[in-house]
């Protein structure tokens, strides 16, 4: 297992990997994939009842340090293996960038980022290849787990999106321990952690994922961020029944459910919205995540955040095809009718999830803040690395002040002091944001200015 703990860092270095996962629950850097619960079956995830995300109860073993995203994750090694003929761009393996939705209105309407998911999924199940597709089925309350989804008519009964931390170990499980061939729906650090293990401990277990579907991952919160919502908007935190956080259009609401009530909250304008789901509730790990648009799956599908899409009703997907068998699938689905695509490039990727999400901006600069200061921090670099902006030392360190201090306010409960920090010290920043949306996205200002070209509208006309 020698290898297998060795990491290239920065200077091409390498450097000997922890052998616990001890600074990983010192840090709080787990996500919850679950690799090390297989590596180690003395681990299981658990919820810590301070930061309200679930780790390991345990530090383990050197074999689960080893397979673990939150200590490094070797990029260019799982590239390759996973896409042996392809040519890594900063973009990752590319084949081809479609902007797509469904055609079933319904389903678009619910799933707010163009029913794409869906889509592959009825295609996958009614193909006859696959004994299954693994992917998220709501077990009660905020808890969501992985599952077998065998049938078509279970696909619109499943969840959107699920933007809270949740244990996805069971996936890992259900490739081991269940036979058959699998369509793997996953976000970026959850796939990190699953082809980390499969490759060094059981790499026969590549030939039971058919296929794997990718999220754009924005981020993942804390249960604090729920918690929050629940005091601003007099919910019963304890009684939630139902949450959903897409649906209704391309931003959608987020619904909680109760025995009591049913509250939605506007996921753009709602000032208490923003509060609760501030990046300080965003779990430590996705401050230092490079891969955001998921460079490990065959098929990624995310919101087109575009200019050109501004003026939809229902959401529209970018959707990245990293071989050919995934082109070939889009492809086929809008033959059928089942799906409209518009063939685009890298540089929609890039505008609609922006520079800082596709290239690591902040997380490059952050990382490497936090090993200056004697934190740890994941050692990985991705195919963006060349790409991104570094920035500034001491907008990242005032960062990581606030982000440590208002970490601390969240776990004493005192989320109203965020509310008031949010109205007044920050105020001009939260404003602003709406400004550039207004200027991007609907006066499409980099077009006036010659800085990008937008997918024409004739391309379109059909997308609802």
């Amino acid at each position: 297992m020698g290898d297998a703990l060795k990491v290239l860092n920065s200077d091409d270095r390498q450097e000997t990997l922890p052998q616990n996962l001890a600074c990983v629950l010192k840090s709080g850097m787990c996500i919850a994939c679950g690799a090390c619960t297989l590596a180690d079956p003395g681990l299981k995830l658990k919820l810590n009842e301070e930061t309200l995300i679930y780790e390991p109860d345990g530090p383990g073993s050197q074999k689960s340090a080893a397979c673990c995203p939150a200590i490094a994750v070797d990029f260019e090694r799982l590239q390759n293996l996973r896409f042996p003929d392809g040519e890594i761009s900063p973009h990752g393996v590319i084949d081809r960038v479609y902007l797509a939705q469904s055609t079933n209105y319904q389903r678009n309407l619910k799933a707010s980022s163009g029913g794409l998911i869906k889509e592959l999924m009825a295609y996958f199940l009614s193909s006859g290849e696959i004994d299954g597709i693994i992917g998220l089925k709501h077990k009660g309350s905020l808890l969501f787990k992985p599952d077998i989804i065998r049938s078509t008519d279970e696909i619109d009964k499943l969840p959107g999106s699920i933007y809270h931390n949740t244990p996805l170990d069971q996936a890992l499980r259900i490739i081991k321990e269940q036979h058959g061939k699998f369509v793997l729906v996953g976000i970026p650090c959850q796939l990190e952690g699953i082809f980390q293990y499969i490759y060094l401990y059981e790499p026969s277990l590549i030939n039971k994922i058919h296929f794997t579907i990718g999220l754009v991952c924005g981020w993942n919160y804390s249960h604090h961020s729920l918690k929050a919502i629940c005091k601003f908007k007099g919910i019963d935190f304890d009684r939630i029944e139902q949450i959903s956080y897409r649906g209704g259009g391309p931003v959608g609401k987020l619904v909680i459910k109760t025995p009591q009530k049913t509250v939605k909250v506007n996921r753009r304008v709602d000032f208490s919205y923003q509060v609760a789901f501030d990046r300080s509730f965003n779990i430590p790990r996705c401050h230092v995540c490079i891969n955001h648009i998921n460079f490990l799956a065959d098929l990624v599908v995310g919101d087109a955040w575009l200019p050109s899409t501004v003026g939809t009703k229902t959401g529209v997907s970018i959707v990245i095809c990293r071989n050919k068998q995934a082109t070939d699938t889009i492809c086929s689905l809008s033959e059928r009718g089942s799906i409209k695509a518009v063939q685009t490039g890298t540089d929609d990727i890039t505008e609609s999830q922006s520079h800082n999400i596709t290239f690591g901006d902040f997380a490059y600069s952050y990382m490497e803040y936090l090993r200056e200061i004697g934190e740890h921090a994941p050692s990985m670099i991705g195919p963006n690395r060349k790409e991104a902006r570094p920035v500034a030392k001491d907008k990242v360190a005032a960062f990581h002040k606030q982000y440590i201090y208002k970490r601390k306010l969240q776990q004493k409960g005192l989320y109203n002091r965020l509310w008031w920090r949010k109205c007044t010290v920050e105020l001009p920043a939260f404003l602003m944001r709406y400004v550039r949306w207004f200027f991007v996205r609907v006066l499409k200002i980099k077009s006036l200015l010659g800085l990008r070209q937008e997918v024409p509208e004739d391309n379109l006309a059909d997308f609802r």
